[in-house]
Order: C-alpha cells, then structure tokens, then sequence
C-alpha cells in the first residue's frame, strides 16, 4: 500500500506541476511580459529591416566612383583567344583600393590606386610571363555637397612598376581624369575618362599616349542586388588602335560576413575591337569588393 501511496503522491506531484507550468504560460502570453516578447520580435524585424537598406544603400554606393566609401575591390580577368595562333590565355587580378579624405567642409580628394597582377601563356609566341603589370594613381576632387549630378576631376600617374618588359610600358606618364553621374532613385549613370602621356622612362619602349573612357550604367534593388552594364574603351595614340570591351551584365550581390561588408559579382567581358593579338570573343569577369566605414563614419 505504502508503494501505491507513493505512487499516486508522484503522480499529483506532477500533474500539479504541469498544470502551473501551462497557466504560467499561458498567463505570460497575455500578460505585459507577452507584449515584451512581442515588442523583441518587432524591435528584431526593424532591425533586420535598417540592415537591409543600409545593405542597398552601401551597393548602390559602390556604383559611383566618388563614393566616400573606403572599399578594395579586386577584380579577376580571364580573357582567352590571345597571340598569333589565338590560343593564348591571360588572367589578370587588379586590386584597386578606393579611399576618401574630406579635406574641407565643400570637398572631398578621393584617392583611387590600380595594382595589376598578371599571368599570361602564349601571348607572345609559346612563352610565358607572369608578374606585376604598370600600376596608376588618379586623384579626384570632388564637392561634398551634391544633388543629382555628381562629378569629380583630377590627376592620373602611370607608374612602370612592372616586373617584366612584356608586361610595362617603362614609361612614366601623367594626365587629367574626370568622372560625372547622374544619379536618380536607385540607378547611377555616367563616365569615368582619363588621358595619360609618358614624361620620363625607358627609351627602348614606345612613348605612351592613351585615352581611356569607361561609361556605365547601374540599377540597385531594395535587396542589395546590383545589376550593371559597362564598357572599358582604350585608344591608343601612338599605335593607332583601340580596344573596346563590354560588360552587357554584371550581377552583383552585398553581402554581410560577420562584421565584414562584401560584394561579390561577375560578368561576361566580350571584345568588340581589339588590335592584333589581343583578346577576341568572350572572357570572364569575378569580383569581389570589400567595403570599410570611412572616417568619421
């Protein structure tokens, strides 16, 4: 009996506690502590929701060249169809570090660096060479206080910091650079043109002379997608020839790792002009941004 007993007083022990348990929750359910929960899951979706247009604002930021955003892209060339026989191949991976200094209450001086590594076969003959390529330095100077029409002018340096003769022109050289856009809702659209003329280097390489206009056109959506289109045109002064290639559609995408800000995108790059053993047809194009807070930010 004393068994039964004990049994029966567990059991009302725990249908007493289970009984507690589910009043409890039912009464913190309606209760001020209910609303709390509630207001928690609000506080998260708004907070889910600033982070998504923060996300939007950032990768339309990456859109103008005059952003004062600190970011470092690098960019990843795979252009094939190259040398005598066409069957030649160059990868190139371009780090271009973006930072802006505000320098007074009405401007900014942006300051964009170009540092070209370069792997390429059977370019020139059945050979190949892989190094640093000719780094440039351009100058911006651009007013902080801007509406829909965003502009920026400056200085652009060619440095012969290539570490093979068929990848530099040995040639130092200096030149104005410019950009505008129009901006309007959530698309950027403008050009970003320079000319560089060499002032000093090696006299067994040809004197450099070369126009280089890059228009382009982006649409940002509230989801932080960036879907773009470009062209990267270069004349050729000296030798008489250009070289056009396209970007008909970059899809790119911000993306949040732990703290780190990202954009990761890619492209088809298809030639349309070119001189003689240079790329033809279509390459590949992956890029990936990483993104800073600027100071003061």
């Amino acid at each position: 009996m004393n068994g039964i007993s004990t049994a029966i007083t567990k059991t009302l022990y725990f249908v007493m506690a289970a009984a507690l348990f589910l009043t409890s929750s039912m009464i913190t359910a309606q209760v001020p502590g209910g609303s709390a929960q509630r207001a928690d899951t609000t506080v998260l979706q708004l907070q889910v929701a600033t982070e998504t247009n923060d996300s939007a604002e950032i990768a339309q930021k990456l859109t103008n060249p005059l952003a004062a955003m600190i970011s470092v892209p690098l960019q990843n060339w795979y252009d094939f169809n190259l040398g005598p026989h066409k069957d030649g191949f160059r990868y190139t991976m371009e780090a271009q570090p973006v930072y802006p200094m505000q320098i007074s209450k009405d401007w900014n001086l942006l300051s964009r660096t170009t540092i070209p590594v370069v792997y390429q076969q059977d370019v020139t003959g059945q050979t190949t060479q892989a190094g640093l390529s000719d780094s440039t330095e351009a100058l911006f100077l651009s007013p902080v206080h801007t509406k829909s029409i965003v502009w920026g002018a400056g200085p652009v340096f060619l440095i012969p910091t290539g570490t093979n003769g068929l990848l530099s022109t040995r040639k130092f050289g200096i030149g104005p650079t410019a950009v505008v856009l129009k901006h309007k809702g959530r698309t950027n659209a403008g050009l970003l043109a320079s000319q560089v003329w060499s002032v000093a280097g090696s006299a067994s390489h040809p004197y450099v002379s070369q126009t280089y206009a890059q228009p382009f056109f982006a649409y940002t959506t509230t989801k932080a997608w960036t879907f773009a289109a470009t062209s990267y045109d270069t004349y050729n002064w000296t030798a008489g020839r250009w070289t056009a290639i396209v970007n008909p559609l970059r899809v790119s995408k911000l993306l949040k790792l732990g703290p780190q800000r990202l954009s990761v995108g890619g492209a088809l790059r298809c030639t349309v002009t070119s001189p003689q053993y240079q790329p033809k047809g279509c390459g590949l194009e992956f890029t990936v941004t990483l993104v800073y807070p600027a100071k003061g930010e």
